[in-house]
Order: C-alpha cells, then structure tokens, then sequence
C-alpha cells in the first residue's frame, strides 16, 4: 500500500474528487455500507483502515480476477497493478490495451512500460502527479535501476529512537543528534553500537556544542571521519543522488501545523530511501511516526515510514523549490 499512500495523499475531510465524486483519505469514495459524504470527517486510523480495506477486499481480489497470470507474479508486481487500478478504477483496466496485451501472453514488463505511460492524462493535458505515479509503478512492476546498481533501497540504516535517551533532559530535544547518529552508524558502522548509540554520539555532538547546533553536528561527524554539509538549498534531487550513492540524509522539517500551513521550531529525521518515481521519501523518524497532513505526532515506531511527497515536501521545502535543510555527507 505503500506506493498508493504516497501518490493518493490522505485528507481526512470529504471533497469532490476531479470527476466530482465525494471522496474521503486515501482517495475511498465508497464505506462498507454507504457512500462518502461531502460532510463526513474521519481519523487518521479510519483513513488507514478504509484504505486496507479497498486493497484487501476490492482492488487487489480485482487485479487478480482480470488477470489470472498474476496470482504468479511476485508481490512487488501485483502491488503495482493495484496502484494502476486503485487509480483508475477497476473498469479501466478491465477495457485496457495493457489486459489485453497480457492475457495474449506478452512479455509482462515490456507490455507494462509500453502501456502505463498513455494514462497520464486529463482530458488533453498531462498530469506531472500522473507522470510520476506511471513511473514508480512501472519501477516497482520491473525493477529499480537503483537495485540493479548494487545498493539497497531503502538502504539498510539502523534506527535511533530519541525517546529512550538516558541523557537528562535530551529524549525531546535531540532529534538531529539522532538523525546524524544514524547517518554515522551507517557509513561508520565500527563507531557506534548499541540501542542507545545515538546518546554516545550526542555526548561527542555537546563536546562541540548543543545539538541543535549544525556546526556542532558537522564537527561531530567529522570527528568520526565523515565529511559534511550543511545545506539549505536541497531538493529532491539531492536526496535521489545521496540515496543512489549509498548515503542516508538527515533532513530537517517543520512538523507543527498543517501541511499547507506548516510551523514550529523544526525536527530532523534521516531519508534512508524513495519510493519509485520519488512519490514519497522513506525515511527514519527518531520521534515516531508524524501526523503529516495535520501535524504533531500519532505514532512512536518511526522506522523505515513512507512520507509523502504531497504532505512532507510543503514541510521540508518551506520556502518554495531548492530550500530544504539537509546534512549532505561524503560516502
């Protein structure tokens, strides 16, 4: 469901899809028992639910009725396919060149990466949110270069929490201390050990300053043999290549208020990976898991979440294209 949470986005208000249908999370138009309303509101658990359920018990049992090859197809595959339905309806596929094409027997990932491209269309223009939902399915359906590559996406990055810290007064305040001590661990994996590593990374982080400090995070790594910056002029972009190169990239974000509107002091997280056509950032959250949409937090796992371009972007580039704060480290 990954992949669908990341290019649907979530609201937890009703609103008029772009053909006008009540719609309401992750793109449900329809309950168990009755249609979405223009004044039904839900939680952030219901959305998920509702979600799982489309998947679960509609889109997914769907896939598989249209097309029996697939019940052999591996997981990733069949995922993609959801998403492509779960996009646009189960009766596009059914009258779909890509059906036909494979119940004749045709090579799956050749019909796959000639056909989904031709569904990036409203109307006459091309949708660029289409366009990179295209892709990341037909990445998951074939395979990522970035895998045939040698490195691991998401790449394997052991995962911090800042709560259980031992240090006095720091489990609510040393998120970037954490991030980077995931950063060291893992181009470092000798330096640091333990669950509680990130509190010896934060002891060498107050030799040199406090942890909010970026020169102090930067002196810190450099004493543990890594070369950084501190940026504030990253994008996208940035952190496809950091990936790419086999380097995770501790990101600071404001996670107050909603995503349009977004506010606060700032958090650090680590981006340990991207989903296919970079709909949404992986990521490790030192604090748990953030409300995305509205704010704050919902959630104390914070492993390996998938973070919205649509919700976490706004968040992260706060003021517009090539703004956002990250620690760029040298493999």
């Amino acid at each position: 469901m990954a992949i669908i949470k990341a290019h649907e986005g979530c609201r937890l208000e009703a609103y008029k899809d772009a053909a006008g249908v009540p719609t309401i999370g992750y793109g449900t138009t329809r309950y168990l028992d009755a249609p979405v309303r223009m004044s039904d509101k839900i939680s952030q658990a219901m959305a998920e639910e509702l979600l799982a359920n489309d998947v679960e018990h509609l889109f997914g049992p769907g896939v598989l009725s249209l097309l029996p090859m697939a019940a052999k197809w591996k997981p990733n595959q069949i995922a993609a396919l959801t998403s492509f339905a779960y996009n646009l309806g189960l009766g596009a596929l059914e009258t779909s060149t890509l059906r036909s094409r494979l119940l004749a027997g045709q090579d799956p990932c050749t019909v796959v990466r000639e056909e989904l491209p031709r569904w990036i269309h409203a109307g006459e223009a091309v949708l660029p949110g289409l366009e990179r939902r295209r892709k990341a399915e037909i990445e998951l359906f074939c395979g990522p270069s970035l895998q045939q590559a040698g490195f691991g996406n998401p790449l394997k990055v052991p995962y911090y929490s800042q709560r259980d810290s031992a240090m006095p007064g720091q489990a609510n305040r040393m998120c970037f201390s954490s991030s980077c001590a995931m950063l060291v661990a893992t181009l470092r994996p000798e330096a640091l050990s333990g669950a509680n590593a990130d509190d010896t990374y934060l002891k060498r982080v107050l030799q040199y300053g406090d942890t909010t400090d970026a020169n102090a995070q930067l002196k810190a790594l450099q004493s543990y043999g890594i070369k950084a910056r501190f940026r504030q002029d990253c994008d996208w972009t940035d952190l496809e290549k950091q990936i790419n190169r086999g380097v995770p990239v501790p990101c600071g974000f404001l996670h107050h208020g909603p995503a349009s509107k977004p506010s606060g002091g700032g958090h650090w997280l680590i981006v340990i990976g991207y989903t296919p056509g970079m709909g949404a950032v992986i990521v490790n959250d030192p604090f748990g898991e953030a409300q995305l949409v509205s704010g704050e937090y919902h959630g104390t796992r914070g492993a390996g979440l998938a973070y919205s371009r649509k919700n976490w972007g706004p968040r992260w580039m706060v003021e517009g294209p090539k703004t956002g704060w990250a620690i760029i480290a040298e493999p």
